[in-house]
Order: C-alpha cells, then structure tokens, then sequence
C-alpha cells in the first residue's frame, strides 16, 4: 500500500508494479538519521564553513557568499528539474524579482532587511506559482520555451519601469544593511558569509524534508508519469502549481539576499544569459542531489575569474559562455547525475554499498 496526497485530504492506494510508488525504500533510509554517512558529511562541511570565514580575504570571502545564494536558488531549481521533473530556463528572471523587491522595500520605503527579505520570498513565490499555470497544460521543450522567454522579457521591463527599478542603472544602497547586531565581534563581510550558509542549511534541509514522505512519493510520481500519477489520486494541477510556487520562492530567497549583499541591482545582471546559467548550474552540478546546488554553484561563480586570471577580462566572459557550453554537453553525457551525482556512486562503489539514488 502507498500514500497518495488528493486535493485536501490523504489516501491509501495500491501500489501497481512497476508505478513510482512501488520502490522499496533504498537501505541506507532505513537507517537513523545520524548513522548515515552523507549525514556526517554535511555535518563536516557545515562545521568547516563556520572556520571559514575567519581565514580568508574580504574578496574571497564576497566570493564565497555569493556562491551561497546562488546555491539557495539552484536548489530551488534542482526541486522543480530534479525532483518535480518540470522544466524551467527562467529561475533567473525570480532571482531578480527577489533581489529588486527586497532593494525597494529597503531603499525606497525604508524596511528593514529581514522583512523585505520576506516579502520577496512571497512574492516570487507567487509570480512562480502564475507562470507554472501554463505548465498545466504545456510541458517538455513548449514549457522551456515559456520559461525562456519570461527570462528574456524580465530585464526589459525592468529597464522599462524607471520610475520604480532605476531603469537600466537599477538600484543602489550606500552600502549593505545585512549587518552583525550589536555585541557580535565579527566584520559585516563575516556576518553576511555565516548568516548565508545558515539560510543554505535550512533550504536544504526544508526541501530534503518536502521530497520525503507521502508528499515526496507523490512527487516523485509527478516526474516519472504524470498520467499514473493521477490515476493513483494525486492532484497533479496543484502539485504542480505548489513545486513551480515553492522553487520560486526559493530562487527569489536567493535573489533578495544576494542583492541585500551587494547592494545594488541592475537589469542586466538578471538577463536571459543568467537564467540559462543557472539552469546550466542545476545540470552540471546535479538536479537530483542537494549537493548538486553547491557544485554547480562555485562552478558558475568561480568559473569567469579562472578564465579572466589565465586568458585575460577582455575575452574572458566569451570564453565562459563556451566553457559552460562545453561542460554542460560533456556532463549531459558523461555524468548525466550530475557532478555530485556521479561523485556519490563512485563513493558507493568504492565503499562496496547498495547502489541508490543519490540524494545528499
């Protein structure tokens, strides 16, 4: 027997063979949390971020926190890809919408971050529940298309509207207000980096949570076929609409506190380009891994400074575009998991452990 999520109200339905309900749950869940290895490894990696901070250049410091809330919205975008299976090239366009509504909260009607960074929250979530209305009747290469050029349109409209986004020179704060509260010795640049990779944890942890259960099982029947999924009671509208709602408002969560950071926001910033990143981001590092976020993360933030170091800034963002491209084809083919994906087999061969689906 299987649980199927139905408009308001849980059922019981059997599990057909063969269904996406029929798995049998992978060995290394049955174990407690805590006697898990990815556990332990998440664990290590939150620890050695905490030490982080205190080692490194204020520069490299602005790097690294920059790769967190990018991070924030590649998860969002590995829930809807990975798990939902629902395709979208505009996550781009949300991280912006995030990142200029927490500015003019803050700029124009004086609010302070934590509130304006709510907001944003709110209202790419519900600008992402709206553009996954046509999801509902449109999917595959029609919806990437959709999402292509909502991407597109985004930044054109930003540049439209002066009189509230500062045209095509955006907004600016004289300087970020995500500051340490009074009583914590720590530079803003430190503040900012640790309070980053605690929001991090939290998302990870939150849409781990989101793809378990019940709910997890009816989305994961939502990727692999939508028709049997409806047949089984799940209301496949309102999932939809709900992982296109949640991944959105995790994109504009990264947008809005990425922007707080650096204080400023221009259009171009949130071009199409930017959202193809993103997506090349989710691929690269692994749509069906949490870790994946991470990776394809640093791989877009830190790839344009190798470039520019070895070849020079004048050609270096052409050659990103071709770096992105290429990486995104050879790990099409090569590592179709994913980066962190392909790493986590290799782990599991190495260590002689059941072959699962990764989802650390």
């Amino acid at each position: 027997m299987a649980t199927s999520i139905s408009g308001p109200a849980t059922r019981t339905v059997a599990a057909t063979p063969g269904s996406p309900r029929a798995a049998a749950p992978a060995l290394d869940e049955l174990r407690p949390l805590w006697r898990r290895p990815v556990t332990w490894a998440w664990t290590a990696l939150f620890v050695v971020a905490l030490v982080v901070p205190f080692l490194i250049s204020d520069y490299d410091l602005f790097k690294a926190t920059r790769v967190l809330t990018v991070a924030i919205a590649v998860a969002g975008l590995n829930l809807l890809i990975g798990r939902a299976g629902q395709i979208s090239a505009g996550h781009g366009a949300l991280y912006g919408l995030g990142a200029y509504t927490a500015m003019i909260l803050v700029k124009e009607l004086g609010w302070g971050w934590p509130l304006a960074v709510l907001a944003a929250v709110i209202v790419s979530g519900a600008a992402g529940w709206l553009i996954g209305l046509p999801a509902l009747r449109v999917r595959g290469l029609n919806l990437g298309l959709l999402t292509i050029a909502i991407a597109a349109i985004f930044p054109l409209l930003l540049s439209r509207f002066e009189g509230i986004t500062g045209g095509t020179i955006g907004l600016q704060l004289a300087g970020s207000p995500i500051t340490p509260p009074g009583g914590l010795a720590l530079t803003p640049e430190q503040f900012q980096f640790l309070l980053l990779v605690v929001v991090l944890a939290v998302v990870l942890v939150l849409l781990r949570n989101l793809t378990t259960g019940p709910l997890g099982r009816a989305v994961e029947a939502l990727r692999v076929n939508p028709l049997m999924a409806r047949s089984e009671g799940v209301d496949v509208n309102r999932l939809t609409l709900t992982m296109f709602g949640i991944s959105s408002a995790v994109a504009g969560l990264g947008g809005a506190l990425g922007g707080l950071v650096l204080a400023s926001t221009v259009p171009d910033s949130y071009s199409m380009f930017f959202s193809l990143t993103l997506l090349s981001a989710c691929v690269v590092g692994g749509s069906r891994t949490w870790a994946g976020s991470l990776v394809g993360a640093a791989f877009i933030v830190y790839l344009p400074d190798v470039i520019s170091q070895h070849i020079g800034s004048t050609t270096g963002g052409q050659w990103s575009q071709l770096v992105y491209a290429v990486a995104l084809l050879l790990t099409l083919f090569f590592l179709p998991a994913g980066v962190a994906g392909g790493a986590g087999r290799l782990v599991t061969r190495l260590t002689g452990g059941p072959r699962r689906r990764s989802k650390a």
